[in-house]
């Protein structure tokens, strides 16, 4: 294929979403990495540097003041009607000239389009900005990750280059002026702790849940069933389950998954309303010991990337001395980063888990380490089948 026929399939490609969709994963994976190269193709190394250093907090602040305006609201309102600046400054309350600013960033970013001079129309990437998820992360990273890293090379020069391993004296406190944990640091703030929950709930959105891939009932319920437990057992126990979005799901997916109980802290669990009575809601902080003894399954899904090493252990170590030797395992759903090739997304994640928690995204060798110097044993990795998805569950048991 020639350059002018391979700049056609290009072209051709945003106008066909459906039959993109319709491609295997392997081919989509692909297309996002000979898509990642190509500006090496035509730029010259210093030209691409320079273009990623110089648009990056430029282009972020454009698209948070235009979710602060609710510019991506007026523009997907439109429903395909463009709209001009004059228009577009009068409903969201703004300068005329400040919104012409703004949207040169946003458009140019591909967030929106221009239909004409100071004309603008939106664009599937509008529509993805109104997402409720989407539209608080903005706000969230901003305000929160972007502060952080802005001043971490400040911390790690002061703090001799050392990884963060102190969730309570981090890069988030040296950043945002506070002793509180950054969980409480956002709680003080009920829009703060309002947008968080909204991130969190739709982080999860377009992938599947760890039981939707995993074989529940051929290694997990029907062994328990058969198992001889006594009549109460818990199935499973999930620790920081929050207002219990997952076992919610993982009964209805799986009924006879139960019973089941759902663990967090006090503020949490007396927002977890209209439960299944098969759910038991309980207050309980998984740094302290276990109450549930002896249960089937223990279960975390991306709580310990929040925590430095040595805070899991504790986690773990608590755990384990309620865990019945042969009988109970604690399932951990994580992300599990490559060694090598890491996509960017979790290789922001990471230095986003490092900027406000002290924790970490881990690698599969890194996660065995942690475990076993918990005093469990890694019995079995599984792994989604989702190419967007590096999620997986650790199946870890009390070795006896």
């Amino acid at each position: 294929m020639d350059v002018e026929s391979a700049i056609k399939v290009l072209e051709d490609l945003p106008g066909q979403p459906e039959q993109v969709k319709q491609l295997s994963p392997a081919v989509r994976q692909r297309i996002l990495a000979l898509a990642k190269n190509l500006p090496s193709v035509v730029l010259a190394p210093e030209q691409i540097a320079f273009m990623q250093i110089f648009e990056t907090p430029p282009r972020q602040f454009a698209v948070r003041m235009a979710v602060d305006l609710r510019i991506f609201h007026i523009l997907v309102e439109r429903a395909g009607k463009p709209i001009s600046s004059a228009e577009l400054a009068a409903q969201c309350g703004a300068e005329e000239v400040l919104v012409v600013r703004i949207m040169r960033v946003v458009t140019a970013a591909g967030y929106a389009e221009e239909s004409g001079a100071r004309e603008y129309v939106a664009t599937r990437m509008s529509h993805a900005m109104v997402v409720p998820h989407i539209e608080a992360f903005a706000a969230h990273v901003y305000e929160a990750s972007a502060r952080s890293c802005n001043r971490m090379p400040e911390y790690f020069k002061t703090h001799g280059y050392k990884n963060p391993t102190d969730d309570l004296r981090g890069p988030a406190q040296y950043a945002l002026g506070t002793d509180l944990h950054f969980f409480e640091y956002l709680h003080q703030d009920p829009v703060k702790a309002e947008r968080f929950n909204i991130c969190m709930t739709g982080s999860k959105a377009g992938l599947r849940f760890w039981f939707e891939w995993f074989p529940v009932t051929e290694h997990l319920v029907n062994p328990f069933k058969s198992s001889g437990a006594e009549p109460g057992t818990p199935f499973l126990v999930d620790l920081g389950g929050g207002i219990g979005l997952h076992v919610r799901k993982l009964l209805a997916a799986n009924p006879e998954a139960d019973p089941l109980v759902l663990q967090d802290l006090p503020g949490t669990i007396a927002k977890a309303k209209d439960l299944d009575s098969r759910i038991r809601p309980m207050v309980h902080d998984f740094f302290t010991p276990q109450p549930i003894k002896g249960a089937y399954l223990y279960y975390t899904r991306l709580v310990l990337h929040d925590w430095p090493d040595e805070r899991c252990r504790t986690l773990l170590k608590a755990t384990a001395a309620a865990m019945k030797p042969g009988f109970s395992r604690i399932l951990l759903n994580e992300t599990i980063i490559p060694e090598k090739d890491c996509p960017p997304l979790l290789a922001a994640a990471d230095i986003t888990m490092m900027s406000l928690l002290a924790g970490m995204e881990r690698t599969k060798q890194q996660w065995i380490d942690l475990v076993e110097s918990s005093g469990l044993r890694v019995v079995k990795i599984w792994h989604s089948p989702d190419f967007r998805d590096l999620e997986g569950v650790m199946e870890c048991e009390v070795p006896q």
